[in-house]
């Protein structure tokens, strides 16, 4: 494809924006998929919250090296790799900079 295809967006579909996704609960915390689309698949990821003692909201994003072709099985293994993260190391998730 040309230089001037690709400018005026012949020859290629338009992408669709990705849904917005809900926050699943988990043992007290808000996992929330987002999968990042990299060279026509998704690399898993998402970010897990959960409020602090003041009610603060706590905020952890997590990227794994997994690809996905399809938007939708990237979700759920984000989500399954949450409840991991969460299971392996808890509180200390937000302990890390």
């Amino acid at each position: 494809m040309g230089i001037l295809s690709r400018i005026l967006g012949k020859g290629e579909s338009q992408s669709k924006p990705e849904p917005e996704l809900e926050l699943e609960d988990y043992e007290g915390y808000k996992i929330k998929p987002a999968p990042r689309k990299q060279q026509g698949s998704f690399n898993t990821a998402g970010y897990i919250y959960k409020p602090d003692s003041s009610g603060e909201l706590r905020e952890h994003y997590f990227i794994r090296a997994d690809t996905h072709a399809d938007f939708d099985v990237a979700c759920e293994h984000s989500v399954f790799k949450a409840k991991q993260i969460i299971d392996e190391s808890g509180e200390r998730i937000f302990d890390r900079t």
